[in-house]
């Protein structure tokens, strides 16, 4: 019990997120689960999605954890080309309302 009471301090005394920070983790936590969910719509483990972009299972552990905000544009166009789809970047006047398969970062 020691342990859970100064956890409940610790977290008494951090502030609480902004709405950019949590809008930021959301955001990363979506682009993880659709990385996910392509991977396994496609049938492939983390280490198969690895073998096909030259890399190793933890990186693919990492992505589809959240671990978008430090995710190089490269790397995601990898994840992108080994499932067989497009990385598209855009830069519209107006957000559509939905973007299928895609996640929304702005």
């Amino acid at each position: 019990m020691a342990n859970y009471s100064r956890w409940e301090d610790v977290k008494k005394r951090r502030p609480a997120p902004t709405p950019e920070a949590r809008a930021t983790v959301e955001q990363d936590l979506a682009l993880g689960q659709l990385i996910y969910d392509l991977r396994t719509q496609a049938g492939l483990s983390q280490r198969a999605l690895a073998e096909r972009m030259g890399t190793t299972q933890s990186v693919i552990s990492r992505l589809e954890e959240g671990g978008g905000a430090n995710n190089r544009l490269d790397t995601l166009a990898r994840v992108a080309a080994s499932l067989g789809r497009h990385l598209v970047i855009s830069f519209p006047e107006e957000s559509p309302a939905t973007i299928p398969d895609g996640v929304q970062v702005a």
